[in-house]
């Protein structure tokens, strides 16, 4: 794979592995001889992912057979549609039982999202640009495929929007460089409101920052469509993400049980708004 990989960039370069990657077969970051960065990440074979239960797996639209490459098949084609901010795709490279895709590097640093944090405007900006963003015309899972099984029937049209998701905006999926935040890994886009991405930031903010729900509040409100969200979708949202943590923390995943706490928190705050 190696050699394949510098034959299709057509020079040598040197790879640094790429911290908190773990859905990856393979993350890295290469630095090529002119200073150029190009991020890759690869899968091998199509092996079908795990889901967090049989239930779950029956009722997804994702499907038993959804594998870690469908993840990078999905990723490329939604990337031409993505915010300004995210960085494009440059090539696909099927090679000896790999699946390599490419992308635009970047230089910088995860986000930091303590109290009084730069990065956090920047951050806000960047959900904000997201926000404006309708689903393109591709097959996406929407919110509720994602959140329904955490939800009651009665939740479904509070799930039901057009605009375009990443689903994830913890502090590690977000690449900060001269003053800017990136929105990366586009793993798991969905379709829904455009409020979902930021109430999951509000839980990072807890979670991984410290604030308290009243400052995460006032951080979430900055991307358009909270402040106008029924804060009754907010909260149905909110307690489905809650039970999702719970969940991951009842199969022992690493940190599912303190974000899972923070996603309670943020809960019952968003509740008692209503």
């Amino acid at each position: 794979m190696v050699q394949a990989v510098r034959q299709q960039l057509g020079t040598s370069y040197t790879a640094d592995d790429a911290q908190h990657a773990a859905g990856s077969g393979v993350a890295a970051l290469l630095t090529l001889p002119s200073g150029s960065l190009v991020f890759v990440k690869g899968q091998r074979g199509r092996s079908p992912a795990t889901t967090s239960t049989a239930a779950e797996a029956e009722a997804s639209w994702w499907g038993p057979d959804w594998s870690p490459v469908d993840e990078l098949d999905l990723e490329e084609a939604v990337n031409p549609y993505l915010p300004l901010s995210a960085p494009r795709v440059l090539w696909r490279l099927n090679t000896h039982g790999w699946n390599i895709l490419a992308f635009e590097g970047l230089p910088g640093r995860d986000a930091e999202y303590t109290p009084g944090s730069p990065d956090l405007t920047p951050v806000a900006e960047a959900l904000a640009e997201l926000a404006t963003v309708t689903a393109p015309a591709l097959r996406l899972p929407t919110a509720w495929d994602r959140w329904g099984y955490y939800c009651t029937p009665d939740d479904h049209e509070r799930l039901t929007g057009r605009n375009l998701l990443h689903t994830d905006p913890a502090s590690t999926n977000i690449v900060v460089n001269k003053g800017r935040a990136h929105l990366v890994d586009w793993s798991w886009p969905a379709v829904g409101p455009a409020w979902i991405d930021a109430t999951l930031w509000g839980m990072r903010l807890i979670s991984t920052g410290g604030h308290t729900p009243e400052a995460a509040w006032a951080w979430a409100s900055r991307v358009p469509g909270w402040s106008a969200a029924d804060p009754k979708s907010l909260a149905a949202f909110a307690r489905a993400e809650a039970r999702r943590w719970r969940d991951l923390a009842a199969e022992q995943v690493p940190t599912a049980a303190a974000i899972g706490e923070a996603a309670d928190a943020w809960a019952d705050a968003i509740a008692a708004r209503t």
